[in-house]
């Protein structure tokens, strides 16, 4: 558990200090993430490798994209 789990308790920390300045906006943060989900939850479920061959797929969507 070592960094990983130090750096998502650090997260953790920040992110609650955050909602303890700005409630109105935490309740806003809250409804749109049960909505559509969070790209910070996504990265922080996987490995840096699976994140890496995610930014690489839109990187070539994004390329096919633009030439067709």
């Amino acid at each position: 558990m070592g960094e990983k789990g130090c750096a998502e308790r650090k997260r953790g920390k920040l992110r609650q200090k955050e909602w303890k300045k700005n409630p109105g906006g935490a309740f806003n943060d809250g409804l749109t993430r049960g909505m559509v989900g969070s790209l910070v939850d996504l990265v922080g479920a996987v490995s840096w490798k699976v994140t890496g061959v995610f930014i690489i797929i839109l990187i070539v969507v994004l390329v096919v994209v633009t030439i067709f």
